[in-house]
């Protein structure tokens, strides 16, 4: 076996061995925001936040958090009321003593369109150069 191919197959097997998050993007309004710190320390924000789901009509609401470098990245535009767009990953919270297993949405980061990130600029110059 050549050391090109071992390291594909050892990349193979790591890929596969990979729990991956699908992440969502959506467009939420932050109510009732918390903050405070978790017991490492780390800075953390939770709202309930009012969104609408693909073909629904009126609008529903879940508990978001946010935490760490995400948490830094929205910072500036988290304000009451005010409507965000994010991407993020759901999460089960357990059950304890005070409240029942529930979802929540964990935020990780602003979501921006593709025209403004710096891939999505170089692809839309090489479509108007074609």
């Amino acid at each position: 076996m050549t050391n090109a191919a071992n390291t594909s197959a050892v990349a193979t097997v790591a890929n596969d061995n990979a729990q991956r998050q699908t992440t969502y993007p959506r467009l939420v309004t932050p109510k009732a925001i918390k903050e405070g710190k978790n017991k490492n320390g780390t800075e953390f924000v939770s709202f309930v936040g009012e969104y609408t789901r693909r073909g629904a009509s009126k609008p529903s609401t879940m508990l978001h958090t946010a935490s760490g470098k995400s948490l830094q990245a929205i910072r500036e535009q988290l304000k009451e009321g005010q409507p965000i767009r994010v991407f993020g990953v759901f999460e089960t919270l357990p059950a304890t003593e005070d409240r029942s297993e529930s979802q929540v949405y964990r935020i990780i980061g602003l979501s921006v369109p593709r025209e403004t990130t710096p891939e999505g600029a170089a692809a839309a110059e090489m479509k108007e150069a074609a």
